[in-house]
């Protein structure tokens, strides 16, 4: 597997890898509209840039989305494939990310997940990201949390991040 940059002709390669990674919601009660939600829209991965998962062969395996936020470097999305979980990809893919905000001087990693679900919350735990300090929220990751809690129960979310060391 190798990492590079996406460019804008794999974008329908993504919304793919997306909307196949969010399949494992629909066996959760309650979750449904996760899977029923559009792709990704192409719109999202303007702004940021895009770190592509592939195998040797050129085939797509899992993406994340990086876009700077309020001075820090947000998580937008990671998805990886259904039939590549379990190898490293996802892993790889934060720590690309946390190289990437090093690199940039941001000094974390941000996102915002379900609290609970294993491959959410527990999950990013398991990599060194802890809740946000509510004082470091600004103003556009606020903005993110608003928004999403009109369609998404607040109790059940929560915004993380990952300081990292800054380059320089």
């Amino acid at each position: 597997m190798r990492l590079r940059p996406a460019g804008i002709a794999e974008i329908e390669a993504l919304q793919r890898i997306d909307k196949a990674a969010r399949a494992r919601y629909g066996s959760l009660p309650g979750f449904e509209f996760v899977v029923q939600a559009p792709a990704i829209p192409a719109e999202r991965f303007d702004g940021g840039e895009t770190i592509l998962a592939e195998a040797e062969s050129g085939a797509p395996l899992g993406f994340a989305l990086l876009q700077p936020l309020d001075g820090l470097l947000y998580l937008a999305n990671i998805s990886v494939l259904p039939e590549r979980r379990g190898h490293g990809i996802g892993p790889a893919l934060l720590d690309h990310a946390a190289r990437r905000a090093e690199a940039l001087g941001t000094g974390a990693v941000t996102l915002t997940t379900f609290r609970l679900l294993a491959w959410n919350g527990p999950w990013f735990r398991r990599f060194g990201f802890t809740a946000m300090p509510d004082q470091r929220i600004g103003p556009g990751l606020r903005a993110i949390m608003d928004r999403q809690a009109v369609s998404l129960d607040p109790s059940t979310r929560e915004t993380l991040w990952r300081p990292v060391s800054v380059v320089g």
